[in-house]
């Protein structure tokens, strides 16, 4: 039997986000975007599928480990619409296949470089937890 060792509580979501690779050095996103959906979620981090693990080319994981300067921008759309935005950055810290899906998907472990306690972050929040009782309980098991 293995204990979840987690710094905080993760919730099951359904969470379409659009990811990029993103160069912090020059401030700059390289090339184009890629679809995905989050599957868990907590303040710290998130559990992300998509249907490729490269993009442009270039591996997601590797990529971003590689080099410190590329990171993934992951832009989500809030329920006011596309003109209602947050970007969270973050980097990868696993990747593998997800055996359970009919198709091809890859699932790919996030690590938010965004404080827990950041504007986007409490937003993304409020946008994953539909229910007030789940929101309390993630801020207070990760504080």
């Amino acid at each position: 039997m293995t204990s979840d060792k987690r710094r905080a509580k993760r919730i099951s979501v359904e969470l379409p986000v659009t990811v990029y690779l993103f160069d912090s050095r020059r401030k700059a996103r390289i090339g184009d975007a890629l679809a995905g959906r989050i599957k868990d979620f907590s303040p710290l981090g998130a559990a992300m599928s998509v249907v490729t693990i490269m993009l442009n080319g270039k591996h997601l994981f590797y990529t971003c480990t590689d080099n410190q300067d590329i990171v993934l921008e992951l832009e989500f759309e809030l329920g006011g619409g596309p003109d209602k935005t947050i970007s969270v950055p973050a980097t990868p810290v696993w990747f593998d296949r997800d055996l359970d899906s009919d198709q091809t998907q890859f699932n790919v472990g996030l690590q938010f470089l965004a404080n827990a306690k950041s504007p986007e972050i409490k937003l993304l929040c409020k946008e994953a937890c539909n229910d007030e009782k789940m929101l309390v309980s993630l801020w207070r098991k990760l504080f």
